[in-house]
């Protein structure tokens, strides 16, 4: 089926001749005929503006056979008593022809250059907002971990100083006072993590960082975890599954060790107190999968996709939303994948994995 828009291309040719040999008619009588031609040579050159090649090709077809019925002698008949206006009509098909076609190919680069300029300006629009972009994470980024660091000293301090007052023999007594000091040293140790997490997501996200990778054992790793999450687990039972036979595993150990103690805690609060826990890793082809199962509500549909992006979190549930999404970005360096499901009989289970070679194949 041919498109309307060529219908039309094709119709304004046939017009465009018909007006060229109407206005030839009217002044025939006063000019001599290769004036005539002029006319629809120029009837050949608006279509060529406004068409492409075969609507041009068949203006100029026309314009040779409507010179030669209406004005050729002999008039009204497509026959030629003098042999020169043969090489009129070849000539003037020819100029036609050569006609259109450079105003075509003008009209075709003119359109070019126009849309090269559209796509340039698009370019440099593009590289205008991601240099402003780059920016604003740049300086986000540089205001986040400024903060972080001047966060980590004071949390020091005050998580030290609770501790050793924790110590003292005569707080014993007085179980009130234990109690806010115990309050005070969790409240500083979690927000420890929330400030260790800033740190951490900043420097992943800094281009051009290096991870200092080693072999390790990932028991080793996983009994890190667990103890530096000891607190927070207490009363839980903790279920480890790991080989003896797995492979070392190229990573920088406690990078993966914040990403075990980040998915423990979340478990831990996003479950019942006395549900269990299960760590499970194993090797699948040139990777370890690490799992981290446990037997909570669950996940929402909807946030099994955004659940590792920063700062998104459930409403109804504490922290920042910052503990997943630097497991992910520690993940991803590594080169692994992280994911997040939920379990047949209820839970939810926390997935990634991790590249049994670095990029050097070590």
């Amino acid at each position: 089926m041919i498109p309307s828009k060529a219908v039309r291309e094709y119709g304004h040719a046939i017009v465009v001749v018909a007006v060229a040999t109407a206005l030839s008619y009217v002044i025939y009588p006063f000019f001599e005929l290769t004036n005539l031609v002029m006319i629809y040579l120029l009837g050949t050159l608006a279509v060529a503006i406004r068409g492409h090649r075969g609507p041009a090709a068949v203006s100029a077809v026309l314009s040779v056979l409507c010179f030669d019925y209406f004005f050729v002698p002999p008039r009204y008949k497509f026959s030629v008593s003098d042999a020169q206006y043969i090489w009129t009509f070849a000539v003037m098909f020819t100029a036609a022809m050569i006609i259109s076609h450079l105003t075509i190919r003008l009209r075709e680069e003119a359109e070019a250059a126009r849309e090269g300029e559209q796509r340039t300006a698009y370019l440099m629009e593009k590289a205008k907002m991601a240099e402003v972009d780059a920016e604003k994470e740049r300086m986000r980024s540089s205001l986040l971990s400024s903060v972080s660091h001047d966060f980590r000293t004071p949390l020091t301090a005050i998580v030290g100083s609770a501790s050793a007052l924790l110590k003292k023999e005569e707080l014993l007594k007085n179980p009130s006072t234990r109690d806010l000091l115990e309050n005070i040293q969790n409240e500083g140790e979690r927000l420890s993590r929330l400030v260790q997490n800033l740190l951490e997501v900043t420097r992943l996200e800094t281009r051009g960082v290096q991870l200092q990778k080693e072999l390790y054992p990932l028991e080793e790793i996983v009994g890190s975890a667990l103890e530096r999450t000891e607190k927070l687990l207490a009363g839980r039972r903790v279920k480890i599954q790991i080989p003896e036979s797995l492979p070392l595993v190229p990573v920088e150990g406690l990078l993966i060790e914040q990403v075990l103690i980040n998915l423990l805690e979340n478990a831990a609060r996003h479950t019942p107190a006395a549900s269990e826990i299960e760590v499970d890793a194993g090797a699948e082809g040139s990777t370890v999968k690490v799992s981290i199962s446990d037997r909570g509500p669950g996940l929402k549909v909807e946030d099994l996709e955004r659940i590792f992006e920063k700062f998104y979190h459930d409403p109804s549930s504490p922290g920042a939303g910052l503990g997943l999404a630097i497991c992910r970005a520690i993940v991803q360096a590594h080169g692994g994948t992280i994911s997040a499901t939920n379990r047949t009989g209820g839970g939810a289970v926390f997935c990634f994995t991790l590249p049994l070679e670095d990029a050097h194949g070590k």
